[in-house]
């Protein structure tokens, strides 16, 4: 098998010559190539003979701070940045036709204290009250115009050796939850909830819009983002099935209208919602992070919906690839395939594997996945 044709089996939980191996990568690329594009992920995968998922962004979202300034008609755009005791302070104004919205975000330096990709932090976020809601359409671009040939590109470049997946956020992920503090979004959607909704429905009709132009472009493997919506976020399970789990049924009932596959992401804590997740009809749940860090016991995730859903993910990318030894690794590895193979299930990482872990622990991961990850030791 091609790592594509490898990958995509296991997505439909169907045999494998081998256990698919694709952890997340990209804090370590950047630190051992200086990037981590599609050129890395393929320098990287043909090294340690593994099964790349690469990730590809179009859609630009004005109120990421990820996006450089884009065209949006009919509003000025203004940016400011001073220095302020080492970070660097930006400062953005928007101006509509219904008025104005500003933001202000302090980033950290890139160094050894605070890493090498430290999250910015919000002083002053874009919406202030609901009155706010009706200059936000006006910062969500066309999508029409976003660069679908640049995402088929990279499809081509990666050809069999991987699988090349489009990029959408949940409506709460780096959109509504970019836009308006999340702790507040948690207290509006007990005490204000048409706020709550209203919010809510627009980034939703936007993801939507994305998804729609990406299939009609031929694209149709797709990364849920939705780390924002987590458990671990602070999130309830009722909050979940009454506000989110209708997002995610309409996008995945989409996708697989036009044969699609959707990967869902959430690396926090999901046990509780584990039928839930399937029942809105993913085919991928990531990353199974692990306690301590999340919650996830890989043989009960199995049990309750390894006949419906690929299982991805689970080794600790801290206490046990960065931290730990390689005899650690290597029986973390092990147990992983034993618990949750043969079929339908895709040994990662809980997230990126980080800058500063010791190459030789990484070699352990890869070597334990080539060496439990036959065929002929998956068998039961």
């Amino acid at each position: 098998m091609t790592s594509r044709e490898r990958l995509l089996a296991a997505y439909a939980r169907r045999p494998v010559d081998r256990m698919p191996c694709s952890p997340r990568l990209w804090a370590w690329l950047l630190e051992r190539y200086g990037a981590a594009g599609p050129d890395e992920y393929l320098r990287c995968a043909a090294e340690f003979d593994f099964d790349p998922h690469y990730t590809e962004h179009i859609f630009p979202l004005p109120y990421n701070l990820s996006c450089a300034q884009c065209e949006l008609p009919g509003v000025e755009q203004l940016r400011e940045e001073r220095t302020e005791n080492g970070y660097t302070v930006l400062r953005r104004v928007f101006r509509t036709t219904e008025g104005e919205l500003t933001d202000e975000t302090r980033f950290p330096p890139a160094d050894a204290s605070y890493g090498i990709d430290p999250n910015p932090i919000r002083t002053e976020y874009l919406v202030k009250s609901p009155e706010d809601l009706k200059r936000l359409p006006y910062l969500i671009p066309d999508k029409g115009q976003a660069d679908f040939a640049a995402f088929h590109a990279v499809e081509r470049k990666f050809g069999e050796r991987g699988l090349v997946m489009v990029n959408i956020f949940s409506p709460l992920c780096h959109r509504a939850g970019d836009v308006y503090p999340m702790e507040e979004l948690m207290m509006a959607a007990l005490d204000d909830r048409p706020f709550f909704d209203a919010l809510l429905d627009l980034f939703h009709r936007e993801m939507m819009t994305e998804v729609r132009a990406c299939l009609r472009a031929g694209i149709l493997h797709i990364f849920c983002n939705w780390y924002y919506n987590s458990l671990s976020a602070g999130w309830s399970p009722r909050i979940w099935e009454e506000a989110f789990a209708p997002h995610l049924v309409e996008l995945a009932s989409s996708v697989h209208a036009a044969g699609g596959t959707v990967n869902f992401y959430d690396d926090g804590k999901c046990m509780p919602l584990l039928e839930l997740f399937a029942d809105c009809g993913i085919d991928v749940l990531q990353t199974l992070c692990p306690p301590p860090v999340g919650d996830v016991n890989l043989a009960e995730a199995k049990r309750r919906i390894g006949g419906r859903v690929c299982l991805m993910g689970h080794v600790d990318l801290l206490y046990v690839i960065q931290r730990g030894t390689p005899e650690l690794i290597e029986e973390t590895v092990r147990k992983a395939i034993e618990t949750a193979g043969p079929t339908g299930f895709i040994l990662g990482t809980s997230d990126s594997i980080r800058n500063g872990t010791p190459l030789e622990n990484v070699q352990a991961y890869f070597a334990a996945a080539k060496k439990y990850g036959a065929c002929d030791t998956n068998r039961r």
